[in-house]
């Protein structure tokens, strides 16, 4: 992307957009308009140049579903990532999928008809080798 397009793609969110916020009565309502409103932009522009969703979305959207059910996690907490991992329990390693959402960190295997759902909530003040520490810790203590 090039200044040039940048200015170009400025000029126009201020024409075209600047004015009708002075409309809303608070920010939330401006932000709820103006994320609407970029996000048409964006689908119109996927259905006219024959653009998909990519795979990835549609796993992580997968994902965050599981996330939800397997905890019982409300839909307002977020996944941020996931990763297929595993962690020793005895003598047999323990498959399965490592969960981070914006306040939570969890583990999730099913193997040999045995099920684990472990997790731990993210402390803001901890860094991440505490936190690590501390699942590291919960988990082989099981």
């Amino acid at each position: 992307t090039s200044r040039k397009e940048i200015t170009e793609h400025w000029e126009w969110l201020e024409h075209n957009l600047l004015q009708t916020l002075s409309i809303f009565e608070n920010e939330n309502d401006i932000t709820t308009f103006v994320k609407g409103k970029v996000q048409g932009i964006i689908a119109e522009f996927n259905k006219n140049h024959d653009v998909k969703e990519d795979d990835d979305t549609d796993k992580f959207k997968e994902a965050s579903s599981k996330f939800w059910k397997l905890f019982g996690m409300p839909e307002e907490e977020k996944l941020v990532n996931y990763y297929s991992c595993s962690y020793w329990k005895g003598k047999v390693p323990r498959q399965g999928w490592l969960y981070l959402s914006i306040n939570h960190l969890c583990f999730y295997s099913y193997l040999l008809g045995k099920e684990g759902a472990y997790y731990l909530f993210l402390n803001p003040t901890h860094n991440v080798s505490q936190v690590l520490d501390a699942f590291y810790a919960y988990l082989k203590a099981l």
